[in-house]
């Protein structure tokens, strides 16, 4: 889900408790639908980094799965925008390792992961809308990387 989206249902839920005048008059634009399918693309990149690691040590699948429910285990509009917001904090922090180290080991999904919390955070903090030819340069962008290493990875053994 958008983060525009969260914010508007959250403020929206906020005014109905405080029996405030409660018009829900989001406008939903195809930016928050780029910016839903990137965060289902993050979250099955999560999956399957657990999966894998559930195939191969359970016990590091164990300790993952406490990082999705971390990020991903909310039962509010609130909790996932704040995990939305720390995610995307992040993902644009040089200086957080974790998403290397914990969240996306492989080199090339926490660079993909980094490059879309970056325009995840420029539409939620500079205004700048996710466009489809955004989206589709950054995902034409890490699948030719990614083809790229597997080509190389074929090549070179």
């Amino acid at each position: 889900m958008s983060g525009d989206l969260l914010a508007a249902l959250i403020e929206h839920r906020a005014r109905d408790r405080m029996g405030l005048k409660n018009d829900f008059t989001f406008q939903h634009r195809l930016c928050h639908d780029l910016e839903s399918l990137i965060w289902v693309v993050i979250y099955a990149m999560m999956v399957r980094r657990r999966k894998l690691l559930a195939d191969t040590d359970q016990n590091q699948s164990e300790l993952f799965q406490v990082v999705l429910n971390l990020c991903w285990g909310v039962h509010s509009y609130t909790h996932l925008w704040c995990n939305h917001n720390n995610m995307i904090g992040a993902g644009c922090s040089v200086r957080y390792k974790t998403v290397e180290t914990l969240w996306f080991t492989e080199q090339l999904e926490a660079a993909f992961f980094r490059a879309a919390m970056r325009l995840v955070r420029g539409q939620a903090h500079d205004g700048e809308a996710i466009t489809y030819e955004s989206l589709c340069a950054l995902l034409e962008k890490y699948i030719q990387l990614a083809t790229e290493a597997k080509d190389f990875a074929v090549t070179s053994k």
